[in-house]
C-alpha cells in the first residue's frame, strides 16, 4: 500500500493520500509552515521540515500517519521554489537539514531523533546532496558574497573539508547515480556546473538555457535533464562529454521535472502553463501535454511508474489546493484531489 504525503505550507499541515482510492485519509498537524519532505530509505518515516525561528522537523510514522517526534533545527526562511534542504544517508541513520537563515546544517540521528551536530556554513545553505557511499554531504549556497559556493562535509566527523566556488545564483544540486560527480544549476549564470567528487573541484561548466533550475538524472546516469524556467525549455546534457545534445521546448516556466524509473519518460511541471509536458527519452521529443491544476509546483512518480502526482499550489481561485493524478499509460488526469492550503511538496512511499 502506497501513500502520498503533501506538505501544505499555508495550512501548517500534511495531507495523506491513499493511492488505492486517491483520496485524503488523514490530515497531520506539522507545526510551523511546512515546505520540504523526505522519506527514509525504507519508507517507514516521512520527515517534514517547517519554516520558523527555530525551524522544526516533524517525524511521521507512515504505518499509522502519526507524528512520533518533533526535532528543533536552525532558523529557516521559506524558499519560493522547490529545493532540497534535507537529505538522508542511504543507510537511513543520519538526516541533514540546511538552515537558510542561521547559516548552518543540523545533523539528526534518526534512531532517537536527536540533534548530534551543528555545522557552520557559508551564507544561505539551500540544497543538499549525499554521495551514495554516505561519505560526503554536498551543501549548495545560493549566495556567498558575489558567488555561489558548495561546502563539502565529511560525515564521520561532521566537518567541512572543502569549499568550492561555483556560479552566481545556484539553487539545486544532484549527485550522479554512480557517485562520481555532482551537478548544480546556476540560475544566475545560465550554466550547469560539474564537480568531481574525488577532487572536490569544478571540472566543467555547461551552458544551458535561461534560468536553469531543476535537475534530474536518468537511472543509468547517462543524461541529466535541466528545466530552464525563463526559456520554457529543457536542456539534455550527455554526462560522458558534459555537452548539451538536445534542447526541448515545453510549457511556460518548467519548474520541476522527474524521470520515470524505467528511463522511458520525463515529466515536467510547467508552473505558469498549468500543464505537465511528457518527454520521450528515446527521441527527446514532447509526446504529450497534460492540463492540470493552477501553478503545478512539483511532482512525484510512484515506484511502479504507473502514476504521476502533481502538486497544484495556487492557494486562491479555482484549480489550486489540489493534487492531479496522471496515469502514465494514457497520460491523462484520472483524479483531482483536494488537499490543504498552498500545497508545495510531496513524498510518495514505495
Amino acid at each position: 500500500m502506497s501513500f502520498v504525503y503533501v506538505a501544505n505550507n499555508g495550512g501548517s499541515n500534511v495531507s495523506v493520500i491513499d493511492t488505492k482510492v486517491n483520496r485524503p485519509i488523514s490530515n497531520i498537524t506539522a507545526g510551523g509552515l511546512p515546505f520540504a519532505t523526505i522519506l527514509s530509505p525504507n519508507g517507514q518515516y516521512c520527515y517534514v521540515l517547517s519554516v520558523g525561528t527555530p525551524g522544526n522537523v516533524a517525524v511521521i510514522d507512515t504505518k499509522n500517519h502519526g507524528v512520533i517526534a518533533k526535532v528543533q533545527v536552525g532558523s529557516l526562511l521559506f524558499i519560493e521554489f522547490p529545493t532540497t534542504p534535507m537529505a538522508i544517508t542511504h543507510d537511513g541513520q543520519l538526516l541533514y537539514v540546511a538552515n537558510t537563515n542561521s547559516n548552518d546544517i543540523t545533523v539528526i540521528d534518526t534512531k532517537n531523533n536527536r540533534v548530534i551536530a551543528t555545522v557552520g556554513m557559508n551564507d544561505n545553505p539551500i540544497s543538499i546532496a549525499i554521495t551514495p557511499d554516505d561519505q560526503y554531504v554536498y551543501v549548495l549556497h545560493s549566495t556567498s558574497g558575489s558567488f555561489a559556493s558548495v561546502n563539502v562535509i565529511e560525515t564521520k566527523m561532521h566537518r567541512v573539508i572543502s569549499t568550492i566556488r561555483t556560479g552566481v545564483f545556484a539553487f539545486n544540486i544532484k549527485i550522479t547515480p554512480n557517485g562520481q560527480y555532482a551537478y548544480l544549476s546556476d540560475l544566475g549564470g545560465d550554466t550547469v556546473f560539474v564537480l568531481d567528487i574525488k577532487t572536490h573541484k569544478v571540472i566543467a561548466a555547461v551552458p544551458v538555457g535561461e534560468d536553469p533550475f531543476s535537475l534530474a538524472f536518468t537511472a543509468d546516469g547517462q543524461y541529466v535533464y535541466v528545466g530552464n524556467i525563463n526559456e520554457n525549455t529543457v536542456s539534455v546534457i550527455e554526462t560522458k562529454y558534459n555537452q548539451v545534445i538536445s534542447t526541448i521546448r515545453v510549457g511556460a516556466s518548467p519548474l520541476a521535472l522527474k524521470v520515470t524509473l524505467d528511463d522511458q519518460h520525463v515529466y515536467v511541471a510547467n508552473l505558469d502553463g498549468n500543464t505537465v509536458s511528457v518527454i520521450e527519452i528515446k527521441t527527446n521529443q514532447v509526446i504529450s501535454t497534460i492540463d492540470v491544476g493552477t501553478f503545478p509546483f512539483t511532482l512525484g512518480i510512484t515506484a511502479d511508474d504507473r502514476y504521476v502526482y502533481v502538486v497544484n499550489s495556487q492557494f486562491s481561485g479555482s484549480g489550486g489546493n489540489t493534487v492531479s493524478v496522471i496515469e502514465t499509460k494514457t497520460n491523462q488526469v484520472i483524479s483531482t484531489i483536494g488537499v490543504g492550503s498552498m500545497p508545495v511538496v510531496l513524498a510518495i512511499t514505495p
